[in-house]
C-alpha cells in the first residue's frame, strides 16, 4: 500500500480544493493510504472529515501562503513521522521544501493555472528551483504543460492529466421554472451565464459588451453573472451605462449554483486566461454548451461548432455572433448540448481523473515497490 500525503494551502475552496475533494471521494482505499494537510480553519476541513479513513492534519503558518519558514519546519516534522511514498502538493512551496528536507522519495505538484510569461533569466532561475524541489508535475491541460516548459520545467517531469468533475445536481422542471420566475426570466427567454469570480482576468466586461450588441441587434435574452468580487460595482455601472441593466442579473456569491446552471441555456467563459475550466466541465455534465475564449485549455475541451463555440480573447463582437448563432438555430443548440454531455461522459468525469492520478502514482514508484 502506497502512502500519499496531499497538501493544499488554500483556506477557501477553489480549483485545487475541489480537485482534492474529488480525489478523496474516488481514490482506491485498498491501494493507497492518504493523509491530507491543509491550513488551520480551512473551509475544506468539514468536507475532508467526512472521510473517516483519511488522516487530516491542520498546519499552522500555511493559510494562503506558498512559502513560510515556520510552515516548512512544521511540515518537515510531520513528513518525517509519516514517511510517505509520495508527497503531492498544490501551490505549496513550503511543502516541497519540507519534502526534500524530510527525504520523501517522490514529490509531485499539480499546476492548476497558467502563469504569466517570464523573462528568460527568471524562467531559468525558477526552473532550476522547481526542478530541484519537485520530481514530477501534473498539468491539468496540454496548455498548462506548455506553460511549465516555458517556465523551465524539464518535459520528462511533466504528466498531463485532465481535470474531472462530479456531475452537477439536476432539478425538476417545476423548480427550474420557479427559479426563472424568481429571477425575472420569462419562460421563453434565452439565458447566457458566467460562473466566475468578478475579477479582471475573467473578462466580464466583454460579456457585457456582447450583451449590448445583442440588444442593439434586436435580440431578447437574459445574462446571468454568478459570483462576487472586487469588480462588482464597476460591472453593475457598466450594465447601466450600456442600457442593459434590466437584462443582466448579478446574483452575488451562491454556494450551490446547480439550479442557476439548470436555468441557463449556455455557459460563457470570457476569460483572458484559463487552464482547465471546471465551469466548462460542470456545464457539460448537464448538457449545457459553452462559448469560450480561445485561450489556455479551453480549446482542448470546446470544439468549435461541435459542443460549443470558441471566440477570440476580448472579442465581444465574435462572442455576440456566437450567441446569435445558438439562439437562431434550435436544432444546432440541441446538437451542441448533446455533444457537450457526451464529451463529459467519455472524458471528464471525476473518477477518470482519479484513476489516471493513481496510475501515475504507481508508474513513478514501480521501481521502489
Amino acid at each position: 500500500m502506497l502512502k500519499v500525503v496531499q497538501v493544499v494551502s488554500d483556506t477557501n475552496i477553489g480549483g485545487a480544493g475541489r480537485y482534492l475533494l474529488n480525489y478523496l471521494k474516488y481514490f482506491d482505499r485498498e491501494r493507497f493510504k492518504v493523509t491530507v494537510i491543509v491550513p488551520e480553519q480551512s473551509a475544506l476541513i468539514e468536507f475532508i472529515t467526512q472521510h473517516s479513513d483519511v488522516e487530516l492534519i491542520e498546519a499552522p503558518h500555511m493559510a494562503d501562503k506558498s512559502y513560510d519558514k515556520n510552515c516548512v519546519k512544521f511540515l518537515k516534522g510531520v513528513l518525517k513521522n509519516i514517511k510517505p511514498d509520495i508527497l503531492h502538493t498544490h501551490a505549496s512551496l513550503s511543502a516541497r521544501i519540507a519534502g526534500r528536507k524530510a527525504k520523501v522519495p517522490f514529490i509531485v505538484a499539480t499546476r492548476h493555472c497558467i502563469e504569466p510569461p517570464m523573462s528568460k533569466i527568471k524562467a531559468a532561475a525558477m526552473g532550476f528551483l522547481n526542478n530541484l524541489l519537485c520530481d514530477y508535475y501534473i498539468a491539468v491541460a496540454d496548455a498548462v504543460a506548455q506553460n511549465l516548459y516555458e517556465g523551465g520545467i524539464k518535459p520528462e517531469k511533466v504528466k498531463v492529466i485532465y481535470n474531472g468533475v462530479e456531475p452537477v445536481k439536476t432539478h425538476p422542471v417545476e423548480a427550474l421554472l420557479l427559479e426563472r420566475a424568481t429571477l425575472g426570466i420569462k419562460d421563453n427567454e434565452f439565458v447566457f451565464s458566467i460562473f466566475a469570480r468578478l475579477e479582471k482576468v475573467k473578462g466580464h466586461r466583454y460579456f457585457l459588451k456582447a450583451a449590448r450588441e445583442l440588444k442593439k441587434a434586436g435580440y431578447h435574452a437574459k445574462f446571468l453573472i454568478v459570483g462576487d468580487g472586487s469588480l462588482r460595482a464597476e460591472l453593475e455601472d457598466k450594465a447601466k451605462s450600456y442600457g442593459i441593466a434590466d437584462d443582466v442579473i448579478f446574483t452575488g456569491y451562491v454556494k450551490d449554483t446547480s439550479i442557476l446552471l439548470g436555468t441557463s441555456n449556455v455557459n460563457v467563459i470570457s476569460s483572458e486566461s484559463e487552464a482547465m475550466s471546471l465551469a466548462i466541465l460542470e456545464a457539460m455534465s448537464v448538457g449545457r454548451p459553452t462559448i469560450a475564449t480561445l485561450t489556455g485549455g479551453n480549446p482542448e475541451v470546446i470544439k468549435n461548432g461541435v459542443n460549443g463555440y470558441l471566440t477570440g480573447v476580448g472579442d465581444s463582437a465574435s462572442l455576440a455572433d456566437a450567441m446569435i448563432k445558438i439562439m437562431e438555430n434550435e436544432s444546432r443548440y440541441i446538437e451542441l448540448s448533446e455533444n457537450a454531455y457526451r464529451n463529459y461522459e467519455e472524458k471528464f468525469k471525476a473518477k477518470f481523473m482519479v484513476e489516471n492520478i493513481e496510475k501515475f502514482y504507481e508508474e513513478v514508484t514501480k521501481n521502489v515497490h
